[in-house]
């Protein structure tokens, strides 16, 4: 007999309800506060280990989820020559890990809030300062990666 666990959940509708989120509409915020210069937020993601195990003397490997891994995110900004980033990761080289709650806000076509990602627990893992390059007129960019513990999404 078939494994049919969750077949009937898989035939519902798919539907959209409003209006998709442009991807360059959005603000970041760490711990409330709004960080101004963050032009890409990327590598969100987060998973689960899969544990393979055989069930008796079936020739079968099944799987099941093992443990949750932090989930992950790399966060670009334009760097304004201001400490706040590099005395957060200070912090964690120096053995006081400081973590923040972060928010990624979308907004809708007339500046509102439509949605919001919430991380929690989150601290600076990977603190990459701006490359220079006499040739390049664009703006000098710092990137942070940041672990975090858990997440969740709230639509507008």
């Amino acid at each position: 007999m078939a494994n049919t666990y969750g077949r009937d959940k898989l035939k519902g509708t798919t539907k959209t309800t409003g209006d998709f989120n442009l991807a360059n509409r959005f603000s970041f915020e760490i711990d409330g506060v709004l960080v101004a210069g963050v032009h890409t937020i990327e590598g969100l993601e987060n998973e689960t280990e899969v544990v393979e195990y055989k069930d008796g003397e079936g020739g079968t490997v099944q799987t099941r989820p093992g443990q949750h891994k932090p989930g992950k995110m790399i966060v670009r900004k334009d760097w304004s020559n201001t400490l706040e980033w590099h005395g957060w990761r200070k912090k964690v080289t120096d053995g006081a890990t400081e973590r923040k709650s972060i928010s990624v806000i979308f907004h809708n076509d007339s500046g509102q809030e439509a949605g919001r990602m919430n991380f929690y627990n989150c601290w600076p893992t990977k603190h990459v300062l701006p490359s220079f390059n006499a040739r390049n007129s664009g703006h000098a960019s710092e990137s942070l990666e940041i672990s975090w513990e858990t997440m969740e999404i709230k639509a507008g």
